[in-house]
């Protein structure tokens, strides 16, 4: 999952996070298993079907989110952008 979501450290692909956006990325990153998905299809499809909200809540409060609405609401945004990116890669297991 981790090599769907982030690519692989080979690629190289460094990136720069703002400062506002810093806490937003910690829980993205620390929702890794948080990720809900389902298999359609007698090919076994794989179909990325969001957060699990309750489990994300949980790992807001262990890692004690100082603005949890706004971060809450970024999580959303990168959410979204992820699915779109975990659904064009659909591929059998």
């Amino acid at each position: 999952m981790q090599e769907a979501l982030f690519g692989t450290e080979d690629e190289g692909d460094d990136f720069e996070v703002e400062p506002e956006n810093w806490e937003t990325l910690l829980v993205f990153l620390a929702c890794q298993t948080q990720w809900q998905r389902e298999f359609a299809g007698m090919d076994g499809t794989q179909i990325w079907k969001g957060l699990n909200y309750p489990g994300v809540e949980v790992v807001m409060r262990m890692h004690q989110v100082s603005d949890s609405p706004s971060v809450f609401r970024d999580l959303q945004i990168m959410e979204s952008s992820a699915l779109s990116e975990l659904n064009k890669q659909r591929k059998p297991r």
